[in-house]
């Protein structure tokens, strides 16, 4: 393959425990659809070229629901981060080019984000380009580490952190662009001694600059874009910020909605302009309204088309059985 190639490894091995439930974690639905779909649909429209998913806790789910939307590497044993990436190496041994690293639980991460972020290492002609966020409470993501110049020193993970480090606002989204020959370097030394026991994926970025290879970071604009889920609260607040970029380009599209905190509308919903939704309307699946409908109050529609001018009467209830 060319060097302008590029190869995205989704990280989907997780056991989600905190969660609570019997499915895997990235398969919890966002809107009525599984997230680990986001990452993927957001990955093809950035112009990635293969996309391999890792997978280990109740893998079997998490393929029935990949199918043929990109390839398969199981860790069968979860050992951390460095290690599921490892898994996928034996897919990529002919390859060479860039690799994305993402997470299949963070749902909100745009195609231009990942564009954004593939832009930012060919610009620095750096062996890896590391996505990095500033928050006002980074609670328990690892920080990142600057010389006084401003040069990225590493990675260090929360748990193994000293009370300074902790004080750090830059910390790492958990997703980064490589040039494939640097990571499976990087990736062959990694060991398990820290805290955790585990092979950090951020160990690599420490192995590089060790030697003297060029890391970066990339800074990216909204932090809401890698709001991650490890809980159900985590859950609710990534719902709520999808269901708000997504209202929010309807109403600029010329849709009217009424009571916007009591509506909801799908990621796949097609609404024409003008058109109305009243109080409590549900919009889901590939639900299409042509222009100046009036909708409900109090409707839901699923894999629904109507035409232009169409009114839906209050209380109804239109779709297929599920």
């Amino acid at each position: 393959m060319s060097d302008s190639a590029i190869t995205a490894i989704v990280l989907a091995a997780g056991q989600g425990t905190r969660m609570k439930t019997n499915i895997p974690k990235v398969l919890h639905p966002v809107l009525g659809e599984p997230m680990l779909g986001y990452v993927l649909d957001s990955l093809n429209e950035s112009g990635i070229d293969r996309i391999i998913v890792v997978v280990g806790h109740m893998g079997e789910q998490v393929i029935d629901f990949v199918r043929d939307r990109a390839e398969i590497a199981w860790q069968k044993e979860r050992l951390g981060t460095g290690h599921a990436v490892k898994c996928a190496l034996p897919h990529m041994e002919d390859f060479n080019g860039e690799v994305i690293i993402t997470c299949g639980d963070a749902p909100l991460v745009s195609a231009q984000c990942f564009r954004n972020l593939i832009q930012a290492r060919r610009r620095a002609r750096s062996s890896a380009v590391v996505a990095t966020m500033e928050l006002p409470d980074p609670k328990h993501y690892g920080r990142i580490t600057r010389d006084r110049d401003g040069n990225v020193m590493g990675i260090v993970e929360f748990k193994d952190a000293s009370d300074e480090q902790k004080l750090i606002r830059e910390v790492n989204t958990g997703t980064y662009c490589f040039q494939s020959n640097w990571l499976r370097e990087s990736i062959a030394r990694l060991n398990a001694d820290n805290a955790q026991g585990e092979y950090y994926l951020t160990d690599t970025i420490s192995n590089l600059l060790e030697d003297g290879r060029r890391v970066t970071a990339h800074l990216v604009e909204d932090p809401t874009e890698f709001l991650g889920v490890n809980d159900a609260l985590d859950l609710s607040l990534v719902e709520e910020a999808f269901s708000k970029r997504i209202k929010h380009k309807h109403l600029t599209d010329g849709v009217i909605i009424e009571e916007i905190g009591t509506v909801r509308i799908g990621p796949h919903v097609k609404i024409g302009t003008r058109t109305r939704l009243r109080p409590g309307v549900i919009l889901e699946g590939e639900t299409v309204l042509g222009e100046d409908c009036v909708i409900g109050p109090h409707v839901m529609l699923r894999d629904v088309s109507l035409p232009a001018r169409a009114q839906v009467a209050p209380h109804s209830m239109i779709g297929p059985s599920r």
